[in-house]
């Protein structure tokens, strides 16, 4: 017996974002592959609700904005803090599914994986790592959607996120290549659905006493991107 949503509401949702990882690993995949003999499960599945983790990935976000000079990351920072969790659904250690289909402008698989193996490793500098495959990205997609379905059977309000993976990745919370964030909430209207961009200027003197993120590309105040820290900015 309970008096109220509240005092429920922290098991509902890892509740739901158990069912929710369940289906994102269940969902489609391409050659279904995750089921036969000897194939290792590629989708990656963390579910975040510690108030301070989820407050530290808003301050991730935050520093990331003010590198990027985008409001964007800015508005979804204050999101994050009033989250009741967050699953994050990411690639891990995918193989190709050899199709040879070409959509990554390769003839085969095996040519795509090998002549982009240093491009690969020389994206850790970025927000995600790449290139991935195109099916396995169609894949990520699909089990993305199977668990947002999942989440709406049980009523929890959710918001499909990149911004909060990439804090959650560069954090170390997941290890997955590129990922996108199950933003949960039970509240009486879904916070993420018109939250406001904030009105920001980032040429305030506090605005740079942040500490980097080691993450590129970021913006310079003449609004020139850089992509390397080695590297000037383009014009």
């Amino acid at each position: 017996m309970f008096n109220s949503i509240d005092e429920v509401k922290g098991e509902l949702v890892r509740t739901v974002a158990r069912l929710c990882a369940a289906a994102a690993v269940t969902a489609p995949k391409s050659g279904g592959q995750l089921f036969l003999k000897g194939k290792p499960l590629f989708i990656e599945t963390v579910f975040i609700d510690d108030r301070e983790t989820l407050l530290g990935l808003a301050r991730w976000m935050r520093r990331r904005g003010r590198e990027r000079r985008q409001p964007i990351w800015l508005r979804d920072a204050a999101l994050a803090e009033r989250l009741d969790g967050v699953l994050l659904i990411g690639l891990k250690d995918w193989y190709p599914p050899i199709y040879d289909c070409g959509a990554c402008g390769f003839a085969t698989c095996a040519e795509f994986i090998e002549t982009t193996r240093t491009r690969r490793t020389d994206s850790d500098l970025f927000e995600f790592a790449g290139p991935q495959c195109n099916l396995r990205d169609i894949d990520l997609g699909i089990a993305v959607g199977s668990a947002v379905k999942a989440a709406s059977l049980y009523s929890v309000d959710t918001r499909c996120q990149t911004r909060i993976a990439v804090a959650a990745r560069k954090l170390g919370l997941i290890h997955s290549e590129v990922a996108v964030a199950l933003s949960m909430t039970v509240t009486h209207k879904n916070p993420g659905f018109d939250a406001r961009m904030p009105t920001t200027d980032f040429d305030l003197p506090e605005m740079a006493r942040d500490p980097p993120t080691g993450t590129m590309p970021i913006k310079t105040a003449d609004g020139r991107w850089q992509h390397r820290p080695d590297l000037e900015p383009e014009e």
